[in-house]
């Protein structure tokens, strides 16, 4: 159990990418919200930026929740659980008050339209006001690393009460009754939820409407790791996901063009008591599910080979570039701002130099000395 899965490593790194891409996505016109954007009358270019976001929200952040929640229990059984909970307040503590210190007011100088130089807005507007950057801008992205501390005090809570013999853990079978029961569940909890939490609505930077899956997905992590659940996955069952997952995928943006999507009514969707909000509900983690086993299958089946040293630098890399590339998508995007372009271009080429530029920055950062103890 405690050999490192050179695929999970693999998967980190592609899910890393897309996060860049997903919020590059945004700025060109997919759903969601940014710190910088570009508009457009293109209705062809905002759906299919929009279709790509919408995917990618139903099952990418609830993948990282459930790798993460994979690696901790050994993290754990290794430190003990202060050591542990100190490890992990480190590790993620440091970047949070990063972002909030030094890379907002950055975000906000590209999203507030300031005239003046880079020199000018900090003088002016951050450094009479260091509280105004933290409380508008907050987490951005970190919002994940905020939320893993939350659960991993929960979970060694759960450890201690284990250990202290009050009750004892055991992880199900994964079975199909299983999954049905994890789909049904998720989609039993969006609908109350998001009507007292609708989508886009947050609560300490978290958007609670879609908490149900990731805290199903986390414990589903812990689960896989003891009962040695990644295993047992078929290939047979990824398999028959596929033509369920393109039919939801088709599905998702023609229930929301139904809706009235187009025509700007996607609060309907977000929360409340409608068929729309039971739509996505329901649409949200059955689609997730279904992308998250054929891509755990997938790597697993094609992607586990030796670790190459590009595999290393890459997954060494991951997560600084995640921490990081906030700025680097809003000043990609920013520097391309005067070219009349055609959007899904500018997403592409943006994207695409984003993430060759935060991989550079990563790397610098890493080379700084005790680095390695955070990033």
């Amino acid at each position: 159990m405690e050999k490192r899965l050179v695929y999970l490593d693999r998967l980190k790194v592609f899910l890393t990418a897309l996060v860049v891409l997903h919020h590059t996505a945004i700025m060109y016109g997919g759903a969601g919200s940014w710190y910088y954007y570009e508009r457009t009358d293109n209705a062809a270019v905002t759906a299919l930026l929009s279709t790509l976001t919408a995917v990618d929200q139903t099952f990418f952040m609830g993948l990282f929740f459930f790798v993460s929640g994979y690696v901790t229990p050994a993290s754990y059984d290794r430190r003990g659980g202060l050591h542990f909970l100190k490890a992990r307040l480190i590790r993620f503590g440091i970047p949070l008050l990063f972002f909030m210190l030094v890379i907002a007011p950055l975000l906000g100088y590209f999203s507030s339209g300031y005239s003046g130089s880079m020199a000018s807005y900090l003088r002016a507007e951050v450094f009479p006001h260091p509280l105004r950057g933290i409380a508008e801008f907050a987490v951005g992205p970190l919002w994940y690393l905020e939320a893993l501390l939350i659960f991993f005090l929960v979970y060694a809570g759960i450890r201690l009460a284990a250990e202290t013999g009050k009750f004892r853990l055991s992880p199900p079978r994964l079975t199909p009754r299983l999954m049905a029961g994890y789909v049904a569940a998720v989609a039993a909890a969006n609908f109350p939820v998001r009507m007292a939490f609708p989508v886009g609505t947050e609560w300490i930077h978290l958007q609670l409407g879609y908490f149900p899956a990731y805290i199903g997905l986390f414990a589903a992590g812990t689960a896989a790791y003891r009962g040695d659940w990644l295993q047992q996955l078929s290939v047979d069952t990824a398999r028959r996901w596929r033509w369920p997952v393109v039919a939801m995928v088709v599905t998702l943006p023609a229930g929301m063009a139904l809706g009235g999507a187009l025509e700007g009514r996607m609060s309907a969707f977000m929360g409340g008591v409608s068929w729309q909000a039971a739509f996505y509900a329901l649409l949200d983690p059955l689609l997730g599910l279904g992308i998250t086993y054929m891509l755990l299958v997938w790597f697993r089946e094609r992607w586990n080979g030796a670790p190459t040293r590009t595999t290393r630098w890459l997954s060494g890399h991951a997560f600084a570039v995640y921490i990081l590339h906030a700025l680097f998508v809003t000043c990609s995007g920013f520097a391309f701002r005067s070219l009349a372009w055609n959007p899904l271009l500018k997403f592409a080429v943006a994207g695409g130099i984003a993430l060759l530029l935060v991989y550079a920055a990563a790397a610098l950062v890493r080379k700084i000395p005790g680095s390695s103890r955070v990033v």
